[in-house]
């Protein structure tokens, strides 16, 4: 063993406009800004959970006047997130359009409940969604998937499988379909 892993601590992210980002993640996310440093930085968490979490668990960054300008030569400084649902394959894995290498960020919800209210409010806010409600194969959770201010995918997820014993089970090998991917033909059958 390399490194004494004890889990995932925060994800850091550079931003386009940080106020923008900043009201995202707390009236959308329902996150809040537990500091900043300057008009560039601000680091976030979840109210729900503060007295159990530490300081953050996102780092958003504002990218520099000199990022902006190379992100303006390359026609990325102006994102439409309708766009990106364009670019969407119709059936198979959730093979999301990203503006970076960030595949995704996930943020635990207590419930299916909790992602169809989210839906709704996205909704409402002619916000786009990229996948589900759906349920994975592997880990067994429900997702729902939609983008941020940036275009940096992110993920809800809830139920995922709990270890059944220390040590937990065998791992599966899945097929590569669209059924592992989303095990829920219709998700309106769901209680």
């Amino acid at each position: 063993m390399v490194v004494d892993n004890m889990g995932l601590d925060h994800v850091a992210i550079k931003v386009r406009d940080i106020e923008q980002t900043i009201e995202f993640y707390t009236d959308v996310m329902n996150m809040a800004v537990s500091d900043r440093i300057g008009d560039s930085v601000a680091f976030l968490r979840t109210p729900a959970v503060a007295d159990q979490a530490e300081h953050h668990e996102m780092n958003v960054t504002q990218y520099s006047d000199e990022e902006l300008e190379i992100l303006e030569e390359r026609g990325e400084l102006e994102l439409d997130l309708h766009d990106f649902e364009e670019e969407l394959p119709e059936d198979g894995p959730p093979m999301l359009p990203t503006t970076g290498p960030i595949y995704h960020i996930a943020f635990e919800v207590p419930d299916y409940n909790a992602i169809t209210d989210t839906v709704e409010g996205l909704e409402e806010r002619n916000h786009p969604i990229y996948r589900g409600p759906g349920r994975h194969g592997p880990g067994n959770n429900i997702f729902l998937y939609f983008p941020d201010p940036d275009g940096y995918p992110i993920e809800l997820t809830a139920k995922m499988e709990e270890p059944i014993e220390v040590g937990g089970r065998p791992p599966k090998q899945w097929p590569e379909s669209s059924e592992t991917w989303n095990v829920w033909r219709k998700t309106d059958d769901l209680e």
